[in-house]
Order: structure tokens, then C-alpha cells, then sequence
């Protein structure tokens, strides 16, 4: 069941995908086009979940869903996965490397392969936490290096 971003559960489990290049608008369109569809029907052992999708600072894929019902399965989540893969595919970018590491550097954001973290950024640099779970948990997405887990890297 597909629902409002603004209107799901703050307490909802989120899932982010990012992109190494800024998202334009036909992108983003034809990216939660294809979400929205799948969402509308996302079930968990055929019990619908309500859920929801948005798209943060041109680059992050943010996957929302209220378990506050039902519960997300690992079947769910495989088919979300999928869908994710297919948008890959389709739009020849990658959306889940988990080894960038995305930062503000100069009022845009930067995709830094965490091997080379180091050697660009310095432990007040801000990024983006991609580790987060939950919808509340948006308001502090961005946050110093090290306040957050890439703080080893440095």
C-alpha cells in the first residue's frame, strides 16, 4: 500500500540507495515511478505493508515502510532488492555500493570510495549516513565524519 513520504511513521524502517552522480529529473521520475509501482502492491506473506519512497538531495533512493502491522519479510525485502537491481540495469548506474562514502565538499555532494577516504576528507567533513534505519533517523543523516561509522577511515 503505497502512501505520502510525509505521511508515513517516522518510526517506519528505512532502506537508502545512493547514486554517484547526481540524479536529474527524468531519472528521479522514471526511479520512483517504478517504486511507486512496486510499493503499491509490496506484500510480506500477503499481507500488504504500507509504504512509501522519496528522493533526498538529488542523489539518495530512500525506501520507506510502516511495520508497525506488518512486518517487512526477507521475501519483501529480496523483491525490493530486484527492483532496486532492475533500476541498475536501467539506468546503467550503480545504486549499492556500500564502499563510497558520500560527503558535502564544497556545497555539493561527492562520492569518495572509502579506500581514498583519508586522503579527502578531514573528521569534521560532513556525510551522508547511509546506516541509518529508521525515518527519524533522516533528521541526523548528515553528520561529521566522526561522529559516524566511516570515522575509522581517517
Amino acid at each position: 500500500m503505497l502512501v505520502d513520504f510525509d505521511m508515513i511513521s517516522d518510526n517506519s524502517r528505512i532502506w537508502i540507495y545512493a547514486s554517484e552522480v547526481k540524479l536529474n529529473q527524468d531519472n528521479q521520475d522514471y526511479i520512483l515511478k517504478k517504486l511507486f509501482s512496486h510499493l503499491r502492491s509490496w506484500e510480506a506473506h500477503k499481507q500488504p505493508l504500507k509504504a512509501s519512497a522519496a528522493i533526498l538531495e538529488n542523489h539518495f533512493i530512500v525506501v520507506a515502510v510502516d511495520e508497525s502491522n506488518t512486518l517487512a519479510s526477507g521475501c519483501s525485502i529480496d523483491t525490493l532488492q530486484r527492483i532496486i537491481q532492475d533500476l541498475e540495469k536501467d539506468l546503467s548506474m550503480s545504486l549499492m555500493n556500500r564502499l563510497n562514502v558520500y560527503c558535502q565538499i564544497d556545497n555539493s555532494i561527492k562520492c569518495i570510495a572509502s579506500s581514498k577516504l583519508k586522503n579527502n576528507v578531514s573528521e569534521n567533513t560532513l556525510f551522508y549516513d547511509l546506516t541509518i534505519s529508521n525515518k527519524s533517523d533522516l533528521t541526523h543523516f548528515l553528520k561529521p565524519i566522526k561522529d559516524g561509522w566511516c570515522n575509522t577511515l581517517i
